[in-house]
């Protein structure tokens, strides 16, 4: 589904809305592979939205595959590259330690409601 202010995933797991200078990522539900073309058109949109601060609500996420970790990697360099924040919001406890595994705690500071990054200079 496609409007004018953003668009949604078919099954409506990964939605992106833009306003100037932020664009807004909704996760929702299990991000895996089945939702990896979505990932993709939210940063493409991300990309296009430049100079844009990012926020992804991880509020409703139920599952986080490698795929969706990958994305927020790359979402980091995009914004990190255009000198912008990206700001993760409402992590659940899985998505939080998903990301400690993986070492995306060090792109990321783990904070009380959130995580919001980078911590420092890339």
């Amino acid at each position: 589904m496609n409007d004018r202010n953003g668009w949604l995933a078919p099954d409506t797991r990964v939605s992106v809305t833009t306003a100037p200078g932020l664009v807004t990522i909704a996760l929702n539900g299990e991000i895996d592979l089945l939702v990896m073309e979505a990932l993709d058109g939210a940063l493409a949109t991300a990309g296009e939205a430049q100079p844009a601060d990012v926020v992804v609500d991880l509020g409703g996420v139920t599952f986080i595959g490698s795929q969706a970790l990958s994305f927020l990697v790359r979402l980091h360099h995009l914004t990190a590259e255009n000198s912008r924040l990206t700001t993760l919001r409402n992590a659940p406890p899985m998505v939080r330690k998903a990301m400690v595994t993986v070492g995306l705690d060090l792109l990321f500071a783990l904070e009380e409601g959130g995580i919001s990054g980078p911590r420092g200079s890339e």
